[in-house]
């Protein structure tokens, strides 16, 4: 008797909790972001379609980025030199790319988590859109969006030693063990499988996409209807 009330009252509560208008979080999107901090494309695609689209998917998607692109690294493995990088859009990129590498590795080190995504969306898309050197935006952008002092000094740090180019390595590491390998930059994995149709969705109309696989009681109110 006492089980079957139990199942009553917890039938009455989650039917009261959507009554109430209580969203139940669904799982979210998974979206890989392989870019380049000078490529032309992946600005255009941070800038007209992930940062405008971000507030309100930021419930609804788990956003990575990768900051490396069509580049190559190299090590010397028996004088354990340092690392050497090639850039598609010179040497300005790479520095680019290891100091995001830089940012985003404090940003999940010291940032709160809940804060975590949104404070790397936020800074990536500051500095690949507010200067056209973005070693030199990192810093300041570190502190538009309001990191705190310990994580902007690591990235500091970070730049100036070898752990940047660490970073970068294991970025380059991952891009290369994308299947298939990539060949344009941007390049946007959802759920973790690549597809030339999602690749085309994201650069046209990045918010569209993600609303198309998100089911259909767990989507933000301005997602179009199918």
């Amino acid at each position: 008797m006492k089980c079957c009330l139990i199942l009553v009252l917890a039938a009455i509560s989650c039917q009261a909790f959507l009554a109430a208008g209580v969203e139940v979080k669904k799982s979210p999107v998974t979206v890989d972001v392989y870019y380049e901090s000078l490529c032309g494309d992946s600005m255009n695609f941070i800038k007209r379609q992930l940062t405008p689209s971000y507030p309100k998917l930021k419930d609804y998607v788990k956003v990575n980025f990768i900051p490396y692109g069509k580049a190559t690294h190299t090590k010397d493995q028996e004088t354990a030199g340092p690392w050497v990088f090639s850039c598609q859009h010179g040497s300005e990129e790479c520095h680019g790319n290891k100091a995001q590498a830089c940012a985003i590795n404090e940003i999940q080190s010291l940032e709160n988590p809940v804060d975590q995504e949104r404070l790397a969306v936020e800074l990536v898309g500051c500095a690949i859109l507010s200067s056209r050197y973005p070693p030199t935006a990192i810093p300041q952008c570190a502190q538009t969006v309001g990191l705190n002092q310990e994580a902007q000094k690591r990235i500091t740090q970070c730049l100036d030693g070898p752990q940047g180019d660490d970073l970068l390595a294991k970025y380059g590491d991952r891009t290369r063990e994308l299947q298939p390998q990539i060949s344009f930059v941007p390049t946007v994995v959802i759920n973790g499988e690549y597809s030339r149709k999602n690749q085309n969705a994201a650069l046209r109309n990045f918010f569209s996409l993600i609303c198309k696989n998100l089911p259909q009681d767990g989507r933000p109110s301005d997602c179009p209807a199918n």
